[in-house]
């Protein structure tokens, strides 16, 4: 009896869970359709997170220490993870730099 219900319950989870994924991205979606010059601004910004992705894994190592070794990590998640380390660290400094451009400008107004 309890089983049932359990299976029940996950069943219901998983198509809130959908349903939830879907109205995530099909929203956004028709929002862009809407107005596009709000879409021009998002696609820039995904722009910019893919060039700064691309960029991070192209520069990142896929060296395997004994570490990482011990915890099976291939040379490819290596990689992958120097790529997000980049990747973040690419976008701490360039959002230091925009706050204090943002600070400067606004002083000199």
């Amino acid at each position: 009896m309890s089983e049932s219900i359990v299976n029940i319950g996950l069943v219901l989870t998983y198509i809130m869970l959908g349903i939830g994924v879907l109205a995530a991205v099909v929203f956004p979606i028709l929002h862009m359709a809407q107005n596009p010059k709000s879409a021009k601004g998002a696609l820039m910004g995904i722009g910019f997170l893919a060039v700064v992705f691309g960029l991070s894994y192209a520069i990142s190592g896929s060296e395997v220490t004994p570490a990482m070794e011990a915890m099976q990590a291939t040379a490819q998640t290596s990689k992958i993870v120097s790529a997000g380390l980049i990747g973040f660290y690419i976008l701490f400094f360039v959002s230091i730099i925009v706050a204090i451009y943002s600070e400067i400008s606004r002083f000199f107004k």
